[in-house]
Order: structure tokens, then sequence, then C-alpha cells
């Protein structure tokens, strides 16, 4: 089962977003990019740690792509900026939690995000790739043993993975990471103790994935 990494209000205000114009790498999406971020162990500090790069981790927890997500959408955390290397996106998560419920009637939703080569997520994708970026789309890992709040999305998030790695495929300077390389859901420790956002432990694994693959380009 895939759970999502993905809503969390309550931590808005320990998570505030970098400057998005920084960095030789771009980090935009939800709480799964933003978490940890307090204690410098998110995502995004394991990418530069890693890798050597100036990571700006712009990710906003709650955030969405479309227009019908509690915050602002994914796309205005992005800005412009000479000689960026790289650009990870990852989300999609509360767009669904946040509409259909993942319990009926996912389909317009998971369309509206991608759906072939059209959606918010490829739109994101092809403007950062106009501005001579890589791109590197991050899905979601599975529910830990047990499940968690967002079990109930396994299947939606499953069919997300699916079409971004389809996507990342068909597109040149587009790669697909899928964070289940990393996260094994019997392991408890790599969560949260909401059993739905990643522990410390859980975020370095992830970063470190997303840092080979922007090791492969140098």
């Amino acid at each position: 089962m895939r759970a999502l990494a993905a809503f969390a209000v309550t931590a808005l205000a320990a998570c505030a977003a970098d400057p998005p114009d920084r960095g030789e790498v771009l980090i935009v999406g939800d709480s799964v990019m933003a978490w940890n971020r307090l204690s410098g162990q998110s995502v995004g500090d394991v990418i530069a740690a890693e890798t050597g790069l100036a990571v700006a981790n712009a990710a906003v927890p709650g955030a969405g792509f479309l227009d019908g997500a509690p915050f602002a959408p994914i796309g205005t955390q992005y800005a412009d900026a000479p000689g960026r290397r790289t650009v990870v996106i990852a989300g999609g998560a509360n767009d669904l939690r946040g509409t259909c419920g993942c319990e009926s009637g996912c389909a317009p939703v998971l369309d509206a995000l991608i759906s072939g080569g059209e959606g918010a997520i490829p739109d994101a994708a092809r403007r950062a790739l106009s501005d001579g970026a890589d791109v590197i789309l991050v899905g979601y890992y599975s529910a830990p043993v047990g499940g968690g709040p967002f079990s109930v999305c396994s299947e939606e998030l499953g069919d997300l993975d699916a079409r971004l790695a389809a996507f990342a495929e068909a597109t040149d300077g587009v790669r697909f990471v899928d964070p289940d390389d990393a996260i094994d859901p019997a392991r408890t420790s790599l969560y949260d103790d909401d059993r739905t956002h990643p522990s410390p432990e859980g975020s370095a694994r992830i970063g470190a994935l997303i840092a080979a693959e922007i090791a492969e380009d140098s």
C-alpha cells in the first residue's frame, strides 16, 4: 500500500520555505519535502550535504498542484533562476485527499494532475526544462506496516506514481524517483510518529536517493 506523506497544516510555521530564487537545486512540493526542515534534516538538507550543491527548498506543507488545495499551488513555489541545475518536483497527494477524498471519483483529479503529457505536473516540469534545468519527479512511499492516516489513498497514489514514471520515461531531461526504493514499510523508524511523514532517518534516505540521481549527471 502507498501512503501519503503530505498534508500537515500544524507544522506550517515551523517549515517556512527558503527563498525559492536561490540555489543550484530547487525543491518544490508538499510536506514530504519540507518535513524535518526546522532541525536541518529535511530531504533538501540531505541533498545539499551529499552533492555539495546549494539547495533551495521551497516546499510548503499542505500544498497541492490544483486550485482546490488548501494553500497556493505548488507551481507558485517555482521561481526562474539562471544557471539552475535541477528542479525537484513532488506533490499531488493533497489534491487527491482534499478533493475526491481517495474514496471515489478521483479519475478527474488524477487526469488534472497528469494524463500522459498533460496536466499540472507536466506543465511544471516543462517550465523547468524550458529554463534549462533537469527535472526529478518524486513519488510517494508506502504506508508503514499496520497502515497510516492516508492509507486510504494507496491506490490513487500508486496510479499517480505510475503516471509520473511513464512521463519521465517519455520525456528527455525528466527522471522519476520512487521513494519506495528507500522506505521500507516494515521499518517504523523511517516514519514520523504520525505514521505519515518521514522521520529524520526517512528524510535522509529519500534525500540520498535523489542526490544519487543528481550525481549521475555530474
